[in-house]
């Protein structure tokens, strides 16, 4: 069984996801006044599939609630497909692309979600 845990540190949050004694999951959101940026969502790949990861964003978005966040942020590898479409049925929208973002020279789309 999956069990989630949330760890907030000033104006971060965490959540880790767990099965047994082994994270399987985590992601990271930072507040900065009206806005928040999803650092990282990261699943491992035999755990993926499973709405874990739907589970670790929803908990993210939550933790913005009465902060006064009105826009949440995050970058996803322009061919991760996958999770565009995740963060599309929260509401995200793309707005712009990073180009040559990542290390290995892959361009990041920037996703936005409006909370007021």
């Amino acid at each position: 069984m999956i069990t989630y845990k949330i760890s907030k540190n000033g104006n971060t949050t965490k959540v880790f996801a767990q099965d047994g004694e082994n994270i399987v999951g985590c992601g990271e959101i930072l507040i900065a006044l009206d806005c928040a940026d999803i650092i990282d969502i990261e699943v491992r790949a035999e755990y993926r599939r499973r709405g874990i990861g739907r589970n670790i964003l929803s908990l993210l978005i939550a933790a913005t609630k009465d902060s006064g966040v009105e826009t949440i942020t995050l970058e996803v590898r322009k061919s991760n497909a996958a999770a565009q479409n995740l963060y599309e049925s929260f509401g995200f929208r793309p707005i712009s692309v990073r180009e040559r973002y990542y290390d290995d020279k892959e361009d990041a789309v920037v996703m936005q979600l409006k909370c007021s």
